[in-house]
């Protein structure tokens, strides 16, 4: 299988990964695995806004992704998260009920579990099979990988207590908690009127005050005992920055709780990844090279390395380009060095598809590296559409303008993440 624009699907071409629709906390199956897309399937994604699908054909044959957890749980944490955010927005509620919290615990646990017998290397994070309910999706994301910056620090260099000390017990339990604010950190959301979420464009002052109350209403909504203060950590502090440019108290370095640090490289990546009305996606590498030219402004340095090493910045089935010139699609990640991957060679550096495409292990061959993704191997390099120049306000609010901007379209992300970090 291997990723495709909706805009590059011609019909004969066969689905690789069911696409789904979460309205209202229900996600169904739309169009499932293995069906052959006609044009009016195709249309049809196109007009859903999704951007992106899982194709199986004669260049990615035998090429698999693996999501980190299952639909299964996917689905069970989009129904339980719709349930808050219903009842957080149309009761007036002062706080989350506690069978509600305690449902969204046992989907943490799931959740945690699953993360880690998949693997330490993320190469598949954003649910390109779906759309709608795009708040829910992303929290679902931002708790995946959360729990995977969390769990891979904390077991590395374990947690400060409140006198300082460093411990290493309790990691699961704080975990857990850690996992309940991630899920719920946009639950503050609801106060803010629908249109200013979704404008296109930038935020007037007055709307931008609106986006910047979210974290404090959602620990007011979190208020009592059900949730715990290092869940609630997470929701008030991870638009809080490194620097102390963030909000909504202007926190800075260790004043700001772990977990909302690891809340905030989280939420960014995923943010600047995913497809919304108000934004064109970046590519997943170009997102991860973002996050890492961000690290002692916007994160923590020391999360932004555990950040580098769990995430793989081209997913299996991203089609790229080598330094070579030659063209071909990522066929496999690896956890111990995850900016070299495997790739399935297709296209010569013309662009001519390949008689018999042969794999390259790019740890193997350190001469090589990947220079840039593209729509598809057999594209010119200058195809790519130019990038847009106006990012959302509650973006731009965690990363200044020139931290946005800072990541080009053809920066090369190379082994030696190190370097990037100092």
């Amino acid at each position: 299988m291997r990723i495709l624009s909706v805009s590059r699907v011609s019909p004969g071409m066969r689905l690789a990964q069911t696409v789904y629709s979460s309205h209202e906390g229900v996600r169904q199956a739309l169009l499932t695995r293995g069906v052959a897309l006609n044009q009016a399937m195709i249309d049809a994604l196109r007009r859903a806004g999704v951007f992106a699908i899982y194709v199986e054909d004669g260049l990615s044959e035998g090429i698999r992704a693996a999501g980190p957890i299952s639909d299964r749980t996917r689905r069970e944490a989009v129904r339980s998260l719709a349930t808050v955010f219903a009842s957080a927005q149309g009761h007036g509620r002062t706080r989350v009920p506690e069978e509600q919290v305690a449902h969204l615990e046992g989907i943490v646990g799931k959740i945690l579990g699953e993360v880690r017998s998949s693997g330490s290397l993320l190469s598949f994070l954003d649910d390109l099979g779906s759309f709608d309910a795009y708040t829910l999706t992303h929290s679902i994301n931002v708790c995946v990988l959360g729990l995977m910056i969390g769990d891979a620090a904390m077991r590395a260099d374990g947690w400060r207590d409140y006198r300082g000390m460093r411990r290493r017990d309790d990691i699961d339990a704080r975990l857990g908690k850690l996992g309940l604010g991630l899920l719920l950190h946009d639950v503050g959301k609801v106060v803010v009127p629908q249109s200013v979420l979704t404008k296109p464009g930038r935020l007037t002052d007055d709307e931008m005050d609106m986006i910047r109350q979210h974290p404090e209403a959602g620990a007011m909504l979190v208020e009592g005992g059900s949730v715990s203060a290092l869940a609630r950590a997470v929701i008030i502090g991870h638009h809080e920055r490194w620097d102390g440019r963030g909000y909504p108290h202007g926190k800075r370095r260790e004043e700001i709780h772990l977990h909302a640090r690891i809340a905030a490289v989280a939420d960014v990546y995923d943010a600047v990844s995913s497809d919304r009305v108000y934004r064109m996606r970046r590519p997943s590498h170009e997102a991860y090279e973002l996050v890492l030219g961000s690290a002692g402004s916007a994160f923590d340095p020391a999360l932004v390395k555990v950040f580098s090493r769990v995430v793989a910045p081209y997913p299996v089935g991203t089609a790229v380009v080598l330094s070579t010139g030659e063209r071909g699609l990522v066929a496999e990640n690896h956890a111990d060095n995850c900016t070299r991957p495997t790739v399935r060679i297709t296209h010569d550096p013309a662009g001519a598809p390949l008689a018999h495409p042969d794999e390259i292990n790019l740890v193997d061959h350190l001469s090589v590296t990947v220079v840039d993704s593209v729509e598809d191997p057999g594209d010119p390099l200058d195809a790519a559409p130019p990038l847009p120049e106006v990012e959302h306000a509650e973006v731009l609010a965690d990363l200044s303008i020139d931290d946005a901007l800072v990541v080009g379209p053809r920066r090369v992300v190379d082994a030696q993440v190190g370097e990037h970090l100092g």
